[in-house]
């Protein structure tokens, strides 16, 4: 299991409430990293989000990080850590595909959106500009395609076609 993390702010304790007891009944080992207390944590999370500040309680998967979840409930999460979870509370979000014409992931990601009728608008990092620097800031320094940003609130880093249907449920 990737390893997670689980961001607070002291601002929305009955939500990071929630996360935790969510994580616990699934028996599954995590870190609380209060930003109040971690300097360098809180200018990771203001680079992750792009400034926002309504992301707390932030859910990191993975030590090189993987996915980003802003603000997300129970629910959202379920789908990526319960197997048989049947609602896709991201269903229906605009899907953004940060990719490149050279990458082979990209090319495998794309056709699976493709087969499915999955709507989504495609990111050449090549091209549009500020993509690479926003890829950059968001995955903690590194170049990685494809990323996939789900609405306003969650961002995955190579997510393979099923991990990334489980997330958005088509």
């Amino acid at each position: 299991m990737e390893a997670i993390y689980l961001y607070d702010n002291g601002t929305n304790s009955s939500a990071t409430d929630a996360l935790r007891t969510f994580f616990e009944g699934l028996n599954l080992s995590f870190s609380l990293v209060d930003v109040r207390e971690d300097d360098a944590a809180k200018q990771n999370v203001a680079r992750w989000a792009d400034g926002r500040e309504d992301v707390f309680p932030l859910v990191r998967v993975g030590e090189k990080i993987r996915s980003l979840f802003f603000n997300p409930t129970p629910a959202v999460l379920a789908r990526l850590f319960v197997e048989g979870v049947a609602e896709a509370p991201l269903a229906g979000e605009k899907l953004e595909v940060f990719s490149a014409n050279w990458c082979p992931d990209c090319r495998v990601l794309e056709s699976a959106l493709d087969r499915k009728s999955v709507a989504y608008k495609k990111v050449d990092i090549e091209t549009t500009p500020g993509a690479p620097e926003s890829i950059m800031r968001w995955s903690g320094g590194r170049r990685v395609v494809p990323t996939v940003r789900i609405g306003d609130n969650v961002v995955m880093f190579n997510p393979g076609p099923n991990a990334l249907a489980r997330v958005v449920g088509y």
